[in-house]
């Protein structure tokens, strides 16, 4: 049997097994309705030398008290590595982990009310209170329908204001992930309030998407008897989708390559996220295969867009299917990136210890794949408590699994955000809702800003910052000597301490929020970051 195949047969028994799973841990609604709130250079026959310098001979205390997050020049450039080391790096040779949040405000989604607003304005507030939770990235929202309100007619308009959040995002040093976004297929695919949905029906509640002229749902109904996915509008929808009905689906490819065209020389942006959870076709198992298809049109149309533009190359993020279904291949291609949604004992409920099991199936698909596992999205829903709980554990996992970091869902969440929204809208619901416009900011939970390296020279092979509020470990191995980036919170007023093996100069620079964190590195290091003079041993 050739790889290949093997391969293929590996990706459908480990579907069924996630499928199970979900199957399993699933309540019903998926959504968080009515929520409250280069190559590296490791070549370790490389004796430099210097592994047992102690950083306290050298460090340099750069207590400006600006609140700047970083110089002025262009971030570095970011591809993946795929194989059997899968990692972001960066230009310098180092490995990156990106931590962020969501920001939904370029987003296009269904009105419920003309006096709800269902996103809020992206501001310069929201830029430097992310740069403050020392978060490196923005998995910025987008939508079809407003990058191509009518067929081959592109909105120049919505294309400025993405370069506008691009050139806010490097302004306080984080990159862009900039995402196709899709729930539930479309705006467009929603019951008219005065439809009388059959019994064991509900209305079903427009979302965002595509485009009114892509939107095929050849008159099936819209009420839906359960998620947002079930309806059968939705349903069919997506079979067109993948049918490729009056060459919709190039459409899409036909965007993304004038998107990489557009961005093609631009570091801050990290990459592009093909389609935020798609739908299911008819079939579990061919959707597997037709998601595969429309992922290769869209990274042919984005190569060779930045073959035209003499481009280095941006990353390729790619999901699951809203329901967990896997593309059925290896894409043979390097910066490529594996780029789940881990909702596990949130959305997806279940006991205690689902959590680890899925990401233990996430670094397995990202082990069959070949690349870094980044997770596009996160979060609990629920109680204050309960949350930051799920938040440390998460956390904990993070680390220790050491995938290429992810994005908290989400930043902000307006009034009139569908994830928020009762339809119909009865007349109490309306004035609550209204009473809570332009209060947009999405609660942040425990370990948000916990300490972590934002690069790191070679591999990283061990990280460490919980509880959360005590000291960070990175430790790591390069055979060529490099400068880390470190990212620590302010939990006191005292100046962090550095100590560890194989290091050089450090310096602390003081920002708003914490701290960044330079240290030089060669060999096998390991960097322990002190809170405060109190907690050294």
């Amino acid at each position: 049997m050739n790889a290949p195949a093997s391969r293929f047969i590996f990706l459908v028994i480990l579907a069924t097994m996630v499928t199970s799973l979900f199957s399993f841990a699933s309540c019903g609604d998926d959504d968080d309705d009515d929520t409250s709130s280069t190559s590296v250079d490791d070549d370790s026959d490389d004796d430099t030398g210097d592994d047992d310098t102690n950083a306290d001979d050298d460090t340099v205390d750069d207590d400006t008290g600006d609140d700047d997050t970083g110089d002025e020049k262009a971030l570095p450039w970011l591809r993946a590595v795929n194989g059997d080391a899968p990692a972001i790096v960066d230009e310098l040779g180092r490995q990156v982990i990106l931590r962020g949040a969501n920001f939904n405000h370029l987003g296009d989604y269904f009105e419920t009310h003309p006096t709800l607003p269902t996103v809020a304005p992206l501001t310069e507030d929201d830029w430097e209170d992310a740069a403050a939770q020392g978060m490196n990235v923005v998995r910025l929202v987008t939508t079809w329908s407003a990058w191509e309100p009518e067929r081959d007619q592109y909105s120049e308009e919505y294309l400025q204001r993405v370069r506008d959040a691009v050139a806010q995002a490097a302004a306080h040093d984080m990159y862009v992930v900039i995402d196709m976004h899709q729930d539930a297929w479309s705006k467009f695919v929603f019951t008219p309030a005065e439809e009388t949905c059959p019994e064991g029906t509900s209305h079903q509640r427009g979302w965002d998407g595509a485009p009114e002229w892509a939107t095929y749902t050849d008159g099936e109904p819209t009420c839906t008897p359960g998620r947002r996915e079930d309806s059968p509008a939705v349903k069919k929808a997506w079979e067109n989708f993948y049918d490729n009905r009056e060459g919709i689906q190039d459409e899409l490819i036909e965007l993304w390559g004038r998107i990489a065209a557009e961005f093609a020389d631009e570091p801050t942006v990290a990459g592009y996220d093909l389609l935020n959870e798609p739908g299911n076709g008819p079939k579990f198992f061919g959707t597997m295969q037709q998601l595969a298809d429309f992922y290769r049109g869209a990274i042919d149309a984005i190569r060779a867009a930045e073959s035209a533009a003499g481009s280095q190359g941006h990353i390729v993020f790619f999901e699951t299917s809203v329901t967990a279904a896997p593309p059925t291949f290896d894409f043979q291609e390097d910066n490529t990136v594996f780029a789940p949604h881990n909702y596990f004992e949130s959305i997806i409920s279940g006991p205690e210890g689902l959590l680890d099991i899925g990401f233990f199936l996430f670094d397995l698909l990202g082990s069959f794949y070949k690349t870094p596992v980044w997770v596009g999205e996160y979060n609990y829903f629920g109680d204050a408590e309960t949350g930051d709980a799920w938040m440390t554990r998460y956390a904990a996992l993070d680390d220790q699994f050491l995938q290429s970091g992810g994005t908290w869902w989400q930043w902000e969440q307006e009034c009139g955000d569908p994830h928020n929204s009762q339809w119909p809208p009865s007349q109490e619901w309306l004035e609550q809702q209204q009473e809570k416009c332009g209060n947009a900011r999405f609660q942040i939970r425990a370990c948000s800003d916990r300490g972590y390296p934002r690069a790191a020279p070679g591999r990283l092979t061990f990280l460490s910052a919980v509880p959360c509020d005590g000291e960070l470990i990175v430790e790591g191995t390069t055979g060529k000597a490099g400068t880390a980036d470190l990212w620590m919170p302010a939990y006191s007023d005292e100046d962090p301490q550095v100590r560890g093996e194989g290091l050089g100069e450090t310096v602390i620079t003081s920002v708003k929020g914490g701290w960044r964190i330079t240290v030089e590195v060669n060999g096998e290091y390991k960097i322990r970051v002190i809170p405060s003079p109190d907690e050294l041993p």
